[in-house]
């Protein structure tokens, strides 16, 4: 997914859903305290808030982690794919932009075959 599909999330009914998807996501997981909270649709408060909750799940559980991205539906080979495009970015950094991107696209595709 490109940086203009992330700028969808600046369209607040975008924003609630992908709110609600990303909560539902790690609810689902196990990890409803740790589920980013997010009172702003800015895309750097966002990232913040997800890389945060990532490094929390990490540091408790990295198998509860993998847990979560398998539900999210990110790959060890996006992750790869990732790591090596932006060998400036941390491994925790790399899991939060693929989270957000991930739960986007979820989003976008569910309001596209819904009409």
């Amino acid at each position: 997914m490109e940086i203009e599909r992330i700028q969808d999330l600046q369209k607040p009914d975008l924003f609630e859903k992908f709110k609600t998807q990303l909560h539902r996501d790690f609810e689902l997981c196990g990890f409803t305290d740790e589920a980013p909270q997010l009172k702003s649709n800015n895309l750097e408060h966002v990232f913040q808030e997800v890389l945060k909750s990532v490094m929390i799940i990490e540091k408790r559980d990295s198998a509860s982690l993998q847990n979560l991205l398998y539900r999210i539906d990110v790959t060890e080979l996006q992750i790869k794919k990732e790591a090596a495009n932006h060998q400036d970015k941390n491994f925790q950094q790399i899991l939060a932009e693929l989270i957000v991107k991930r739960i986007l696209q979820k989003v976008i595709l569910k309001q596209q075959y819904s009409k």
